[in-house]
């Protein structure tokens, strides 16, 4: 861009950063063909040609935010000539024009010219060049020309060294590299050197320095005036007499230098060199600085970690949804971009607040809670902000803290409490949940008007679409409503879906509830031990014990041929039995054991990062079967699940005793013993479950002590979590999937090699094949594999991470349609690996194929 043109795009840049509105009035249409041609970063550009009306029109959605929008209005005549036609955006924003104050605001052609050109040309020479624009003689395209003329004649020689004369792209190379020293010694340049980076930039360079103390002087110089410049006057005193640029030009030139710096894919790593060095030489980690302004500064990471410090501290006075809008922002940002574990810190915080802040929502909700079994499961299941948010918050929390690396060299004091506030807050609201939805669910007429029986499932779901086509009917143990909600979403592409909640069969165990879901349930089902500690449920004088039982009564029962398969068999890719099985029958039984085997295992770190694996398994199984012909699948589970943090003995209670026919951790069933005011009693005939037996359960997420069991995973009970379960039918729209040969890929390693556990890949794209319609990016996934097995596990990304599933939606540049985003996406290594190498795999999260060839990355970790 032309140079006094670049300056005036700077300056309206500047204000759109620090305003967001910018009505921008040119009286004397000095600059009609720079504002045809302005372009800002995720800033829309409206100009008045002849019609107010016409404009307002344009804009009017933009300014219905709290917020004021990244918005720049150009009008091309004089303000007070509008009859203030425009005076709402005037009151809201910033108004640049002739004369303006403050001086950055001023617009007029002689001011623009004088501060761009003076960083080229002598004062005699800008005076006289000023006098002719105030004459009229001179255009803005006039001072272009000038300016390019002044360069090549103060800095030809530093245009020959480096390929550009510009001040920011000489100063740019300089820092970066000492490939140009050699260069400008044998051109003797370090006089023009001198003079342009001492004009531009504010800055006293010793004649008698060598180049490598002019480099290292020039980039302290740079980061502290970034860091001054964010800080304002608020400057810790012990920096006070540190020297950074003064005049207005030369701070912003740093400022955008920095910025630049940085935010280069192929330099950034200098810039970390230069920061660090210089926060070591100034001790600036002991320093303190303004908290509210620490958001607004990147320059160094020692104030990247005191704004993590400072947010840590702040959401465990009071969680704000300002404050979880800090943390999501600061994923993308320089330093959780170079650094993984700041990108996966963030993640973690903000997942936190979210836990906080929704407890708070619905402790807030349970004051004046419903008492109908219908809206209750409505509040928790189907509102707009339902209360089963909490659940799926609090398992993104766990999850990314069993990801997260808590290295101890570095203080996570308060990221800990912080983490333990929430899963305290989460345990006493869910307790309040639990215990007023049980007495309320005691309470009510069984069977409860309104509400979809488990034990209807098939009767009323299953059957209706037996006649119009495939079925598949998957039954998923233990996947919890929330899950299902989440799952739903990013099914939304592939099929018309509906989700309802349903009241599961009592107790809440695997037994019991996948048989409820057979057909005939609805007519004959009772709970039955079957010895051993052991219950099986009864229908229609058929005792269902086990997955045999329940396939065979089904193919029985069904009235339609039926196959049956594991949700593994369907990935990554169908046998031929399985395709065959699929193609010659009308109902697919398709089962997932995966949560709760994961869950009863009692290894929680690895439950906690492989159970949000099993949705992403779904999400590609129901692809499948859809693409296999199957029109309707109806997914459903036998009960959900508490999954919280291990639970203390202050949580444990005393079962009831007396004639035990089945006592899990959250339930007892059985026949006299003792009641105690810590749990409901009750006979399962009275919840509307026929049966000879009592069940008992705790009324809040307290266990009851048993020998063996899980030390956080349960379920059994009669809180939402565990008896409400999901019914979601899906109506297969799946299209044949578009082809990504047309996108070409660039994976970029943060670092060389894998050093820690945390890794991070930069993920960049470009349509390589025009289309007529423009292209969708493909949801993505990234994996380290070491001897072809995938040994990593998502984390984190710059943006479009998806908790459910770990993958990435990425998204089309809004500067360039044909250019993706690029994204930078975290990974853990999730196990020990003996191998020197692995490989970093970009998949297309839907066919698993490979998008690009993988990179190879040394392994230089201990673990």
């Amino acid at each position: 861009m032309a140079i006094v043109t670049e300056s005036l795009v700077q300056m309206i840049a500047k204000q759109v950063d620090e305003k967001g509105l910018v009505v921008w009035y040119d009286p004397e249409q000095a600059y009609c063909t720079a504002a045809m041609e302005l372009r800002l970063p995720n800033t829309t550009v409206a100009r008045y040609d002849g019609s107010f009306l016409k404009l307002r029109k344009e804009i009017d959605h933009l300014l219905n935010d709290n917020q004021p929008p990244r918005l720049v209005v150009y009008v091309p005549m004089e303000r007070t000539q509008t009859d203030s036609a425009l005076i709402e955006l005037d009151c809201a924003g910033v108004i640049m024009q002739p004369r303006q104050q403050p001086p950055a605001c001023n617009t007029r052609l002689s001011v623009v010219g004088r501060n761009a050109l003076k960083q080229i040309l002598g004062d005699d020479q800008v005076s006289e060049i000023e006098r002719q624009v105030e004459s009229g003689k001179l255009s803005l395209a006039d001072l272009n020309s000038l300016a390019e003329q002044g360069i090549d004649i103060s800095t030809g020689v530093l245009k020959l060294i480096f390929g550009s004369a510009h001040p920011q792209e000489v100063a740019l190379a300089f820092l970066h590299s000492e490939k140009h020293d050699e260069e400008i010694g044998k051109k003797d340049a370090q006089k023009e050197l001198r003079h342009l980076l001492q004009i531009n930039f504010d800055i006293e360079l010793s004649v008698l320095e060598a180049l490598s103390k002019w480099r290292s002087k020039f980039g302290r110089h740079v980061l502290l005036t970034d860091l001054f410049a964010a800080l304002k006057k608020q400057v810790p005193s012990s920096l006070s007499a540190v020297p950074v640029a003064q005049s207005t030009g030369g701070i912003d030139a740093c400022v955008r230098l920095a910025r630049t710096w940085r935010n280069s894919r192929d330099m950034r790593d200098s810039y970390a060199v230069s920061a660090n060095k210089v926060e070591q030489e100034l001790a600036l980690s002991q320093l303190e600085f303004p908290e509210e302004l620490l958001r607004k500064s990147e320059t160094f990471l020692c104030v990247e970690r005191a704004l993590l410090a400072h947010v840590e501290s702040e959401l465990l006075r009071s969680a704000t949804a300002g404050l979880l809008q800090l943390a999501e922002n600061r994923l993308s940002r320089f330093w959780a971009d170079v650094i993984p574990a700041i990108q996966a810190q963030w993640a973690l915080i903000s997942a936190a607040a979210e836990v906080l802040i929704v407890a708070d929502r619905v402790g807030k909700a349970l004051k004046r809670a419903p008492t109908t079994m219908t809206a209750l499961v409505k509040a928790y299941a189907d509102d707009d902000e339902p209360w089963c948010l909490l659940d799926t918050h609090h398992r993104h929390m766990e999850t990314r803290k069993y990801n997260f690396e808590f290295a101890s060299n570095i203080d996570h004091g308060g990221l800990e409490k912080l983490i333990t506030k929430a899963e305290q807050r989460y345990t006493e609201v869910g307790s309040e949940l639990a215990r007023h939805f049980i007495t309320h669910f005691q309470k009510a007429k069984h069977p409860i008007k309104g509400l979809l029986r488990q034990r209807d499932i098939f009767e009323k779901q299953v059957k209706p679409h037996l006649s119009e086509g495939k079925v598949a009917y998957v039954w998923v143990d233990a996947l919890r409503f929330e899950m299902a909600r989440e799952l739903c979403p990013l099914l939304n592409d592939n099929f018309k879906l509906e989700i309802q909640a349903a009241i599961g069969t009592m107790p809440t165990i695997t037994e019991i509830g996948m048989a409820a879901l057979l057909p005939k349930a609805d007519e004959s089902a009772k709970v039955v031990s079957v010895g051993g500690g052991k219950l099986a449920l009864e229908i229609n004088g058929k005792i269902i014990k086990d997955r045999k039982d329940r396939v065979t009564f089904l193919k029985e029962n069904a009235g339609v041929s039926v196959f049956d398969a594991k949700l593994d068999d369907l990935l990554p890719k169908p046998t031929k039995k399985v395709k065959d099985g699929i193609q010659n029958n009308r109902l697919i039984l398709i089962t997932s054991q995966e949560i709760d085997e994961l869950g009863e295992a009692d290894n929680m770190a690895q439950s906690r990062l492989q159970i949000d694996g099993v949705l992403s398994h779904l999400r590609r199984g129901m692809r499948v079967l859809a693409d296999h012909g199957v029109n309707t699948i109806v997914l459903v589970a036998d009960h959900g699940h508490l999954f919280a943090d291990e639970i203390g003995e202050d949580m444990k209670i005393e079962a009831p005793g007396g004639k035990v026919e089945d006592l899990h951790r959250r339930v007892w069933v059985g026949i006299g013993g003792t009641s105690a005011p810590s749990y409901l009693r009750a006979s399962l005939s009275s919840l509307g479950v026929d049966s000879e037996f009592d069940i008992a359960t705790p009324w809040t997420f307290a266990v009851f002590k048993s020998k063996g069991g899980g030390r956080a995973f349960f379920h059994g009970g009669l809180s939402p979590q565990e008896l409400i379960v999901p019914v979601v039918v899906m109506h297969s729209t799946a299209k044949p999937l578009a082809p990504t040969t047309r996108v070409q890929w660039t994976l970029n390693p943060g670092t060389p090699k894998l050093t820690t556990r945390f890794f991070s890949v930069q993920i960049a794209g470009i349509e390589s094949e025009s289309s007529l319609f423009g292209f969708e990016p493909p949801k993505v996934r990234i994996e380290l594999r070491a001897n072809k097995k995938c040994v990593s596990v998502p984390v984190s990304a710059s943006y479009g991470f998806e908790d459910a599933t770990g993958e990435v939606k990425l998204r089309i540049s809004e500067t360039d349609s044909k250019r993706i985003e690029a994204n930078t996406v975290t990974v853990m290594l999730a196990e020990e690996i003996s191998q020197k190498t692995v490989g970093v795999y970009l998949l297309d999260a839907t066919t698993e194929a490979e998008l690009a060839a993988p990179l190879t990355v040394d392994v230089a970790i201990s673990m």
